[in-house]
């Protein structure tokens, strides 16, 4: 019999276990479903559970509520929308929120999915104790405080991950070097559209010196002692000039940033954020009120990055491209 090598590893074999022990009960738990003819997903339960708690939540809220990311809780919701155990609609209050609840399928189909739900537990309850669950709670929490890139950046990089780099507005000789960095990053994110399915949109990725042909519009980039660029961004000091869809152009007293982008070499200096973070500093300089931005669910990392900025999501900025969902956020400045 072959021996486990995982264990071996120690604490370099940890996330391993992990995704294996994730993989065989998800596996499992769908062979289980199909068995029983039940039409459910995996991690589909805490939703349902948690909507009969509250009745009805913005994906934002759930996503909070369960720590999972928004990205991820959209396509859960779809797809649950999609089986048609869940409802969604405008706030009466306030019209840029799209509440979710339990549809009457959902409510109808519940019971028999708690009863389900109840003898999986007792199941789980024989190989997963108490002890297991607080020690797994504890984990959360450390990570939580401080997560492993930090720690990691806290014992190895330099003290300070600034000085890797210095952020300043880009020379007209730098425009060419800037729009390849960006179709390179955008099409290399998974899942999103590709150069053949949004000419356009790469076009103005790769000439992406032409925004500063506008007023009050600013190329950043973040560059290395050595000369390489490493991240670039567009901040916008007048939203009339930020050239997105939906109705951000007509946003006053606030800056805006878009199109931000970090080179595959750059990643884990912290050059997003000090991008985003000079934006920040230049709409405060300006006495703007608030911070405009977009993404997409496809940007996971600086999706995370601008609400630990805390950035704050606003349907009524929400715009499509194309086919491609954009997402609105907004930062308000003391």
């Amino acid at each position: 019999m072959n021996q486990d090598f995982l264990p071996e590893l120690q604490h370099l074999g940890f996330t391993a276990r992990i995704k294996r022990l994730n993989e065989k009960i998800v596996s499992s738990t769908i062979d289980h479903y199909s068995s029983l003819n039940l039409k459910i997903e995996p991690n589909w339960h805490v939703i349902f559970l948690l909507l009969k708690q509250r009745g009805k939540l913005t994906v934002t809220e759930i996503a909070n509520a369960l720590g999972f990311s928004h990205p991820a809780m959209i396509k859960i919701t779809r797809k649950m929308k999609d089986q048609g155990y869940l409802d969604t609609f405008k706030d009466d209050t306030d019209g840029r929120k799209t509440l979710i609840q339990l549809s009457k399928n959902g409510q109808k189909a519940l019971p028999v999915f708690e009863a389900e739900w109840n003898r999986i537990q007792k199941v789980l309850q024989e190989v997963v104790n108490d002890d297991f669950l607080e020690k797994l709670t504890q984990l959360e929490q450390e990570l939580q405080k401080q997560s492993f890139k930090e720690r990691y950046n806290a014992r190895f990089s330099p003290k300070n991950s600034h000085e890797a780099f210095t952020i300043r507005n880009a020379k007209l000789s730098e425009f060419k070097e800037i729009g390849k960095l960006m179709v390179n990053v955008y099409s290399d994110l998974e899942g999103f559209p590709k150069a053949n399915e949004q000419p356009q949109y790469y076009n103005t990725l790769a000439n992406i010196g032409d925004f500063t042909k506008k007023p009050d519009s600013e190329l950043l980039i973040a560059i290395s002692s050595s000369g390489e660029i490493l991240g670039a961004v567009l901040y916008f000091s007048d939203m009339h000039y930020y050239g997105s869809g939906g109705t951000a152009t007509l946003e006053k007293n606030a800056s805006g940033f878009r199109l931000l982008a970090v080179s595959n070499s750059a990643r884990g200096l912290g050059v997003g954020k000090a991008l985003s973070m000079t934006c920040i500093e230049n709409a405060k300089k300006k006495g703007h009120k608030q911070v405009i931005i977009h993404t997409t669910e496809f940007m996971k990392v600086a999706w995370g990055m601008y609400e630990k900025l805390g950035f704050k999501k606003s349907e009524d900025l929400d715009f499509k491209q194309g086919n491609l969902q954009v997402y609105g956020f907004r930062l308000n400045l003391k």
